[in-house]
Parts: structure tokens; C-alpha cells; sequence
């Protein structure tokens, strides 16, 4: 397996060629056409990649991606709208752009009629899409015996 990150989070790749497409599905970022892939050449440099653009996981020098919405994202925390930039996050980094304090609230995500509960699993990386809609659930406070 051939390890990469984007935006500092890792993915791998059974492949170590793989196109600028391939990269952001792997990331869950889709559809792919709706964001920029930069790949990191140095310190302070990057460089855009094309959807079609095979990189070779195995040359020296792949530090990492960073991948961004071409426009803002719009989610949904109870039922209001909010503009991110990110386009991967964790249900902590979502509670804290709803303005909730993380240490009180857990996340879960609506899909049609299921819920996904991120109450033991805060730093579970979600791929945000414009649409994506959350509820906030009151953490009990722990009870000491």
C-alpha cells in the first residue's frame, strides 16, 4: 500500500500511480470536478494537478495535497446553514464552526433516513459536500460511582 495525505489527513492507495481524480475519490471528495488538487513540491510551494495527471506515489519528494472547494460549502448543523471552506472535517472541527463547545455535544449526520452517530468517533474524517446536514446531541455528564 502507498500512503499520501490530503489536507494532513492520510489515505491509502493499493496503486503508486494514481491521477489527480483518482486521489480526491479516495478522499471522498466528489464529485471530483468541484475541487482544486494542489500537490505540495516544497516548504512554502505548490503546484495544481489535473484530474487526469497520473503522480507517482514512490517518486522522492510527495509530501502531500491540499484540496479545496472551487466555491464555499454549504452544511447544515440543526438546521442551520453554515459556509465552510474545508472540505474534509471532523465532527469536533463541525461543532466548533456551529459554535458549540465540543466537550457538551456530540454530532450525528442525517442520510435520507438514517442517522451516523460521531459520539465515540470525534475525529473521524468526513468529506464535507454543499448539502450535508448534522443535529447536535447533548453529551450526559459523566456519573461517578
Amino acid at each position: 500500500m502507498y500512503t499520501f495525505k490530503v489536507n494532513n489527513k492520510k489515505y491509502e492507495s493499493a496503486d503508486s500511480k494514481i491521477n489527480g481524480s483518482q486521489i480526491l475519490k479516495i478522499a471522498g471528495l466528489q464529485p471530483e470536478t468541484d475541487y482544486e488538487l494542489l500537490i505540495k513540491v516544497n516548504e512554502k510551494g505548490f503546484e495544481p494537478v489535473e484530474l487526469t495527471e497520473v503522480i507517482d506515489l514512490e517518486s522522492p519528494g510527495i509530501e502531500g495535497f491540499t484540496a479545496s472547494p472551487y466555491e464555499h460549502i454549504i452544511i447544515y448543523v440543526d438546521d442551520e446553514p453554515i459556509e465552510v471552506e474545508e472540505c474534509i472535517m471532523t465532527p469536533t472541527e463541525i461543532l466548533i464552526a456551529a459554535g458549540k463547545k465540543p466537550e457538551g455535544y456530540y454530532l450525528k449526520q442525517i442520510v435520507g433516513h438514517n442517522e451516523i452517530g460521531y459520539k465515540n468517533d470525534r475525529e473521524h474524517k468526513i468529506a464535507i459536500k454543499n448539502g450535508l446536514r448534522f443535529t447536535t446531541c447533548k453529551l450526559e455528564p459523566a456519573t461517578v460511582s
